[in-house]
């Protein structure tokens, strides 16, 4: 385990432990809850939160008591311990813990500075997605609605993403679906992480542009690209094939780039960057995919949408403890993918490998919050480097270009609420 992700998880189970946190995380309805010492205190309740198995939460506590247990105790936590307490806190913790190891990470205190791209800029990504929520009144109530006849409550999940160092750094659950007002928040949080940095580039997609959103960037003084949408602009749409100029918009001047993709499409970019060369946009637009994956890790690999309980307080714990285990995943797999690539250094492979993903997934799932109930810190390095190890036996290969069709799925949700993990 190499210096910085041991640095990293030290860090976060000492935040755990911070007196702070609970002080925060507890609801003014429940002013003294876990003041008391019992088998299922607030650390064991954070823990639980995080794991990222998807079972059934009676199977949960049978499995992570095996973890907790102290010699000689034999009583199991049930289910309904588990959820009166998780009950007396708000979602704070999990996101308070997410927050602080970024905002760490970017301040050097895990041992390195975040890295940039070889061309010293760092690129990021800003992408949101609709959250299926259980489909009840309280739900219907406060959250934005679609669907037919607009019947099914959906949350707007949306995060910032750091391309060049593979790591989510920010993240927002909102009840409107507003994708630019997230976007400005994660904006103004990457300006705390990074005050005055001039060398960052933010790419977004096509449902982003909008004058209002182009001049906050102006305002902050930040890089913006964004794919355009075709009737966005009467004038950019007028421009011809292959063009990279310069139009001017309420006052904003808005360099454009049109390209022809291998599919024939026509893609407009529109940026305020004047370093870049024209034949780098194209590139540049495309590293945004990693977003993309992201995505897939938090609502396939980690099932976000199946949620473990159907009160909001419960759906935000969920929400967070996701994108705090979708962060130490990233974490891990640096140390993973540098072994794998030492170990197939002497061998002509014709594709470079990395880890696979569904399988990394399924071992944090058995070993992650084993490995935090260490009682050392000497011990959670050593349950961690077990993780790693396990990790680096399951490869795929990276094949470069590789395009994959999209097909319609018809189904409106995968997790129905009626049949979900709390059960």
């Amino acid at each position: 385990m190499k210096k910085f992700a041991r640095i990293w998880f030290h860090r976060f189970v000492a935040a755990v432990d911070n007196p702070n946190l609970l002080a925060k995380a507890r609801l003014k309805a429940f002013p003294r809850a876990f003041t008391r010492e019992r088998k299922l205190n607030f650390r064991r309740t954070v823990f639980t939160m995080l794991d990222v198995g998807r079972e059934s939460s009676s199977l949960k506590q049978d499995r992570l008591s095996e973890y907790f247990e102290k010699p000689g105790e034999k009583k199991k936590v049930t289910q309904q311990a588990f959820s009166k307490a998780r009950n007396q806190i708000s979602e704070h913790p999990i996101r308070a813990l997410f927050e602080q190891q970024i905002e760490d990470e970017y301040k050097g205190l895990m041992g390195k500075l975040p890295a940039r791209s070889d061309d010293g800029w760092t690129y990021l990504a800003i992408d949101g997605t609709k959250v299926a929520l259980p489909n009840l009144p309280e739900m219907r109530e406060k959250y934005f609605l679609i669907g037919a006849n607009a019947s099914s409550p959906t949350a707007l999940g949306s995060c910032l993403y750091d391309i060049s160092n593979n790591r989510l750094i920010d993240a927002d659950f909102s009840t409107k679906a507003d994708e630019r007002a997230c976007a400005v928040s994660h904006m103004k949080r990457y300006a705390q992480l990074r005050p005055g940095d001039k060398k960052s580039m933010i790419t977004l997609d096509r449902g982003y542009p909008a004058i209002e959103l182009i001049q906050e960037f102006e305002a902050m003084e930040m890089i913006y690209l964004m794919r355009c949408r075709r009737k966005f602009n009467c004038e950019i749409d007028a421009l011809p094939l292959g063009c990279d100029t310069t139009v001017t918009i309420d006052g904003s001047v808005i360099r454009v780039i049109k390209f022809e993709l291998s599919s024939g499409q026509v893609e407009t970019l529109l940026t305020n960057d004047n370093e870049h060369k024209t034949e780098e946009f194209k590139q540049l637009y495309f590293m945004r995919w990693g977003i993309e994956c992201t995505y897939l890790i938090l609502k396939n690999r980690f099932q976000l949408e199946n949620f473990t309980g159907k009160t909001e307080i419960t759906i935000k714990q969920d929400f967070w403890a996701t994108i705090l285990a979708s962060t130490m995943l990233m974490i891990l797999e640096e140390d993973v993918n540098e072994q794998i690539r030492k170990r197939r250094e002497d061998k002509d492979n014709k594709y470079e490998y990395q880890v696979n993903r569904n399988k990394f997934v399924g071992i944090m799932k058995d070993d992650l919050i084993y490995a935090f109930t260490a009682r050392t810190p000497k011990g959670l390095t050593t349950r961690m480097n077990k993780i790693i190890q396990r990790a680096v036996e399951y490869v795929c290969p990276i094949k470069p270009g590789r395009t994959v069709p999209r097909a319609e799925n018809k189904r409106k949700t995968k997790f129905h609420h009626n049949h979900k993990s709390n059960c």
